[in-house]
């Protein structure tokens, strides 16, 4: 169990290593490596036992193809892409959480909090923003915001703190990506934002235990 990890972290640092070196086939090879790990993970713990882990394996498929579209820097239709297969995966999240149990009122909570979060969000992008790319990145952070309060929901009714962190440190993860595609393009972005994405996947994929 502790190998994926271990295989993660590898990759991560692959990653890290040629995105500052710029090295696209050095940042491809880690960041697969670091995907395929989450992946395996959820598998290795039991992700395929229960209908809702199972409907969370497949968000992180849809995340797997996302990482792999994203690799492309200079592309705008891959990006698009990416984008979508990573909002499909949010949505599916969503699902997962949804069929593994849901507390109303926190998840009411939780929702009016992304609410306020999803505003912010839009208002510091939309300066950075092509007109062509207002509505798909208005779209994500909806989806992201609505996989963020259900994990809120369902972790009120069954508990789970691999939950709740995993995709708190996804909603950040993504701040780090919108910065660096649309704000302020550069090493820091990713520096720290990589770390914390693959560490909100491995907490997302140890949810699966009971």
């Amino acid at each position: 169990m502790i190998t994926w990890p271990v295989l993660c972290a590898a990759g991560l640092l692959l990653s890290l290593a040629g995105e500052y070196r710029d090295h696209l086939l050095l940042t491809a090879s880690g960041k697969m490596l670091a995907a395929t790990s989450y992946v395996g993970l959820a598998v290795t713990l039991g992700a395929l036992d229960a209908r809702w882990s199972g409907v969370l394996l497949l968000g992180m498929c849809f995340c797997w193809l996302g990482d792999l579209l994203l690799l492309s820097r200079n592309s705008r239709r891959l990006f698009v892409a990416g984008l979508a297969a990573f909002l499909l995966g949010h949505l599916v999240f969503s699902a997962a959480f949804v069929v593994r149990g849901q507390a109303g009122i926190i998840f009411g909570a939780a929702a009016a909090v992304m609410v306020v979060f999803s505003l912010l969000v839009i208002h510091w992008l939309r300066p950075h923003l092509e007109q062509r790319m207002r509505a798909p990145v208005i779209f994500y952070v909806i989806a992201i915001s609505v996989m963020w309060a259900t994990a809120m929901g369902s972790a009120a009714v069954l508990g789970s703190r691999f939950l709740v962190a995993g995709a708190t440190l996804f909603v950040l993860s993504d701040l780090a990506v919108a910065r660096n595609r649309f704000v302020s393009p550069g090493f820091f972005n990713r520096a720290w934002g990589l770390p914390v994405y693959f560490s909100a996947q491995l907490l997302l994929a140890w949810s699966v235990t009971p």
